[in-house]
């Protein structure tokens, strides 16, 4: 008996990027812990904080992001700006929050968390369209601190991964989203 059977080969062809992002952060999470073993507390604040303050050439995943920033024209920088558009654009729809106990806090480009914990400030990305920056789009400008936007960009990720994980992020399609385009960040980034 044959049929069409299209649908369901379909729904099983797409990608579930909810374990994807989890398995790829297990990635990150050993690189850090190996590459910044001096650090003994162990705790993943610590090592994000590190990361955050060192804009070295040892911090490979900034490395790699400010050098994807540096060679426009190349097929690596047009798949970071994509993914850069299209993850502000997913954070917009899915109403994600920083801070569960705060309506004001969703995490969009405009709202980011500058300073973590304990002297937490939020901020924005993005500029206005006539600032200097780094253009995305039409409609995007980021700011030209690549230092700032790797924070920025790296607290984003890591937030959503501590939903995925612990449990808080609804498994419905504007999440998966967000979810997907984290992955695409954090792969393109991780590949050094």
């Amino acid at each position: 008996m044959s049929g069409d059977y299209y649908k369901e080969w379909r729904a099983k062809a797409e990608v579930d990027y909810f374990p994807q992002l989890v398995i790829l952060w297990l990635s990150t999470n050993s690189w850090y812990r190996s590459h910044y073993s001096e650090i003994t507390s162990k705790r993943d604040r610590d090592f994000l904080n590190k990361l955050r303050e060192d804009h070295s050439t040892r911090n490979k995943l900034f490395a790699r992001f400010d050098k994807l920033l540096q060679v426009e024209g190349t097929k690596e920088h047009a798949e970071l700006i994509s993914n850069i558009e299209a993850l502000s654009f997913s954070l917009v729809r899915a109403e994600l929050l920083w801070d569960e106990t705060q309506a004001s806090s969703v995490i969009t480009f405009e709202n980011c968390v500058l300073t973590p914990k304990p002297n937490l400030t939020y901020g924005s990305l993005i500029v206005k369209p006539r600032a200097q920056g780094i253009t995305i789009s039409k409609t995007l400008k980021l700011t030209a601190d690549k230092s700032l936007l790797f924070n920025g960009f790296l607290e984003i990720i890591y937030q959503i991964r501590c939903h995925l994980v612990h449990g808080q992020l609804e498994p419905k399609d504007e999440n998966h989203e967000v979810v997907k385009q984290c992955y695409f960040m954090l792969h393109t980034l991780m590949r050094f």
